[in-house]
């Protein structure tokens, strides 16, 4: 039997194996996506420069010449015959461009409307992605992703002789199979198109109770500068916080649930509370979720917990999921079917990671049993539209609170961490600049840029003036935590199946998850989309939609020690010794998701 010092030192030298693992097999990816020649390189290897360096084909420009200088001086005989074709030259010219233009007057209205939609505000279109089409290769690591963030689970797991290998296989299946129907089967994807629009209407109905009250602000008739996140966002909260409501006063959100459930608890064997707990995270939130099975949470086992924990991590709520929605449309307009997808494949992810962290030791109260408490607690419709109203009104409020602090927050820790460069650069090398200014580094007296000795003194001169600055960043560079995030879930992007050259991006946003919460990372994928300068590919951008889509963060740790607390307070100790565990595994199970998105798309 090991001690607990000897299990944790052999936990650290697996993960530091599995580490080096992944950093090999990244270290193989670059080797392999370096030596695949691109379309551009292509282009220039059929093309080379035969010129001096200048981008010029000095055989090209020879010829040219040559062909002007005997148009400018032809012989004495056929002289009169060149002025003649060139004075007919014109008029010739100007009836072919006569009949061009008639055989053409049906494709000018094309082109005219081609040109009226570049004018309309700028937005996310499928041409600026990079690589459409995905590799063969870049399926291939997705598949070997699903088998590395196993691996990381077990390396998390309290008790791996006890995992459950069978459960593992049927819910990777599940997720594999829903994943399936919606992205291959005409059906799942005509549900999944359905669902976009249907999201995308519901938000216009938000629209209008909110130009009710904030008027002009959510229309867009006001500068844009005051078209901003509450005015035409958090209104989504309170609307899907009242439908709802509203649905679950009907029972139609309790069937649905109970549809889910009964088929994760016959295909996994899982118990009764475990499987309501996981189906009930597609549609609710991280604290509402546990209400389903409110009275069995005080005699749930350690590993039911840890089911309950797991999927509110992975999981996020539908009102929430409609903020996502709003956010992202206008520059990504298929998130809505994407986040919906997301929503269901990671309730079995969720069931599966959480079963290889804490493996279940104990027998169950609910095991073959499907019980599901009874929420309605309204006298009608009305009275539970006007409940979920006020409800939406906290959250919306909730989110605004905690956006404002956390984005201050990040901000304060990254002064904190960049502050020591910033100083080192100020003092060792601020007077380097003010040396080569004082000793003359200037553009000489006369200097003609235009002239290509000059424009050498300037580049020289301009070369030597930015010096301080290159030193600067590479004895002292500037790096925040998204930095330092982005490098540590480098290798995660790379399973996933994110292209080698969008890893990194896509690990800062990870990290930006981790650390803040997934509105702010959506947020900044929004920006990334919207940049002119930012080109990433549509693969990377569908597997950062599933990759994102979750409460894994460590605000939502206390967020659930109060909820589940707060429904049996005799666990909070067991809630508080599994939670950190429960979050990472929530982190897990949407990577999952994203993985075999990525297999799929």
């Amino acid at each position: 039997m090991h001690s607990p010092r000897q299990l944790a030192q052999r936990r650290i030298l697996y993960a530091m194996a599995w580490f080096v693992f992944l950093f090999c097999s990244s270290v193989i990816a670059t080797g392999m996506v370096v030596g695949r020649t691109s379309p551009s390189v292509a282009q220039e290897i059929a093309q080379p420069d035969s010129g001096d360096g200048d981008g010029t084909d000095d055989t090209g420009e020879l010829a040219d010449a040559q062909l002007e200088e005997a148009v400018a001086s032809p012989p004495p005989a056929e002289a009169e015959q060149v002025e003649e074709a060139l004075d007919e030259a014109p008029a010739e010219q100007a009836a072919a461009d006569s009949e061009a233009a008639e055989e053409a007057a049906p494709d000018n209205a094309a082109a005219d409307a081609v040109d009226e939609q570049a004018a309309q505000p700028e937005t996310f279109e499928l041409s600026r992605m990079k690589g459409e089409e995905s590799s063969f290769f870049e399926k291939f690591i997705s598949f070997f992703g699903i088998f590395a963030l196993l691996g990381v689970a077990w390396l998390m797991s309290t008790n791996r002789r006890k995992v459950d290998w069978k459960l593992v296989g049927i819910g990777t299946g599940l997720q594999l199979l829903f994943a399936l129907f919606i992205f291959y089967v005409p059906g799942g994807q005509k549900v999944f198109e359905v669902a976009t629009v249907a999201v995308s209407k519901l938000l216009e109905f938000t629209n209008t109770g909110a130009d009710f009250i904030f008027s002009s602000y959510v229309t867009g008739s006001v500068e844009g500068g005051l078209i901003n996140f509450a005015f035409a966002v958090l209104p989504t909260i309170i609307f899907f916080s009242a439908l709802m409501t509203v649905l679950y006063h009907l029972g139609i959100m309790q069937k649905l649930v109970h549809m889910f459930a009964w088929v994760m608890q016959r295909t996994m064997g899982i118990s009764g509370a475990e499987s309501m707990s996981a189906a009930a995270n597609i549609f609710v939130g991280q604290t509402e979720a546990p209400l389903v099975v409110k009275p069995f949470v005080k005699n749930m086992t350690l590993s039911e917990l840890m089911v309950v924990m797991t999927g509110g991590f992975a999981t996020v709520a539908g009102g929430v999921l409609a903020i996502y929605v709003g956010m992202m449309e206008p520059s990504f307009p298929d998130i809505a079917g994407h986040l919906l997808a997301a929503s269901v494949m990671s309730a079995p992810a969720a069931l599966v990671i959480a079963k290889i962290i804490y493996p279940e030791t104990d027998r169950p109260v609910t095991a073959g049993k499907l019980e599901m408490e009874d929420l309605r607690e309204d006298v009608n419709v009305l009275d539970a539209a006007s409940r979920g109203a006020a409800e939406g009104m906290k959250l919306a409020l909730n989110v605004a609170a905690m956006l404002l602090a956390f984005i201050a927050l990040i901000e304060l820790v990254n002064y904190l961490i960049t502050w020591p460069s910033m100083m080192i650069n100020k003092s060792t090398l601020g007077s380097l600049a003010e040396a080569f200014a004082a000793g003359g580094m200037a553009l000489p007296e006369g200097c003609d840029p235009a002239t290509v000795a000059d424009a050498a003194v300037v580049g020289c001169v301009e070369t030597m003036q930015a010096a301080p600055g290159m030193a600067a960043s590479w004895i002292a560079p500037v790096i925040t935590m998204q930095d330092i995030f982005g490098y540590i879930f480098w290798p995660f992007a790379w399973v996933m199946g994110v292209p080698f050259e969008d890893c990194y991006t896509i690990a800062r946003l990870l990290g930006e998850k981790m650390v803040i919460n997934e509105l702010v990372a959506y947020g900044s994928l929004q920006q990334l989309l919207l940049d002119p300068n930012v080109v990433l590919s549509e693969r990377s951008i569908i597997i950062a939609t599933y990759a994102l889509c979750g409460f894994a963060n460590f605000g939502s740790i206390g967020i659930q020690l109060g909820g589940i607390g707060g429904i049996a307070p005799e666990r909070k100790g067991d809630l508080a010794r599994i939670a950190l565990r429960a979050m990472f595994g929530g982190t897990l199970a949407a990577f999952m998701t994203a993985t075999i998105a990525g297999i799929l798309i």
